[in-house]
């Protein structure tokens, strides 16, 4: 077995806290494994200066998700030998050059409102770049709340809801708070404090894929998949495997309104998403099915939907 592993990554500090808790995973099986961090630049990170729904098309990356498209490029190439992702960055269906081949014990799937003191929690002026969410907003708040364009990593998104007189509240991922250290109700950050309120999954509906972390490989690499395979958490990979084929079903992109996550429950994968027609239609789902096939899950999730868009 290959006993030397190039890892490429984004340069966040949230990447770089998955990317330890990968290799971690990945040595407990090979303890004397010898590493190296490429950081790699994506089109996501470069292009904050418009939504992150425009950004595929102002940098001519296709259908592949924006944050996920020059690691990509590094692996074809043989310049990495495994790339860490999001989960929900990555779209439902990969190009077929790839695979992944582990995923990491999901974190917390909830949103979280982070707010400042005294703030009014009924009426937030929410800083966010996600469709998605701007979407989940109004419907969450009833039309209270309103949404300012904001973009940038955890700590960049902070940053800035702490320097905007309009800004009261921005929505961040409880996995990456919790990557990052900042556990619990309160957030200290640069002098500053916020207060942090999660969102229950199923009245606010996460990104499919959040909270979970994928190693991603070239495909036929079998010394790299040998390598890192044992780090693979079979439940969170059940789970995901349904959100990924209901994503590629729906041909999602970021710039769809949808969110859900699958669950175990008494030994029946169940997959719960909320789909946001062009009108504004909220359309629930729940679909049931053989943890044995979660992809069938996923599928059948899709045919519920465009049942109910027929109605």
């Amino acid at each position: 077995m290959k006993q030397h592993l190039i890892i490429g990554t984004r340069g966040s500090e949230l990447a770089l806290a998955q990317t330890a808790l990968a290799l971690e995973a990945v040595q407990r099986s090979c303890p004397g494994l010898r590493h190296q961090l490429r950081i790699i630049h994506t089109a996501g990170d470069a292009r904050t200066d418009i939504p992150l729904n425009c950004v595929n098309a102002a940098t001519n990356t296709g259908d592949k998700g924006v944050f996920i498209a020059a690691i990509e490029e590094a692996l074809a190439a043989g310049e990495i030998d495994c790339a860490v992702h999001s989960l929900k960055d990555m779209p439902g269906q990969l190009d077929p050059a790839f695979e992944i081949a582990a995923i990491l014990p999901r974190e917390d799937i909830a949103d979280t409102l982070v707010i400042k003191p005294g703030a009014e929690a009924r009426r937030p002026v929410i800083g966010t770049g996600s469709v998605r969410r701007a979407c989940f907003v109004d419907a969450y708040w009833g039309g209270s709340a309103r949404c300012l364009p904001i973009r940038g990593n955890v700590h960049t998104r902070l940053r800035k809801l702490a320097e905007s007189r309009e800004m009261t509240a921005t929505l961040l991922a409880r996995a990456g708070l919790n990557r990052l250290g900042f556990t619990g109700p309160d957030i200290e950050f640069e002098g500053q404090h916020f207060c942090a309120v999660d969102l229950s999954p199923d009245a606010f509906m996460p990104a499919l894929g959040q909270g979970a972390v994928a190693l991603e490989i070239r495909r036929g690499d079998e010394e790299t998949r040998a390598l890192v395979a044992p780090a693979n958490h079979a439940e969170t990979s059940c789970c995901v495997a349904a959100e990924r084929a209901f994503l590629d079903a729906l041909k999602a992109d970021c710039s769809v309104p949808v969110g859900g996550y699958a669950a175990l429950v008494s030994g029946t994968l169940v997959l719960r998403a909320l789909y946001f027609t062009p009108e504004g239609q909220p359309i629930r789902i729940t679909q049931r099915g053989s943890a044995e096939d979660p992809v069938a899950v996923g599928q059948a999730a899709h045919r519920q939907l465009l049942a109910k868009l027929a109605d």
